[in-house]
């Protein structure tokens, strides 16, 4: 069993999701690039509003 002391410097009031906030950012950027190149797409097609 493990006690707080046995987590290094972090205590578990103390956690921060990097990782998620990795993940988020990572996800906004794709849906970014992927609206990003339809709208490429559409604007070599000749499509208007």
């Amino acid at each position: 069993m493990t006690t707080e002391s046995d987590n290094g410097n972090e205590a578990r009031g103390e956690f921060k999701p990097r990782g998620t906030v990795a993940f988020a950012a990572a996800f906004v950027a794709l849906i970014f690039l992927m609206w990003f190149s339809v709208y490429i797409i559409l604007l070599s097609r000749g499509a208007t509003t």
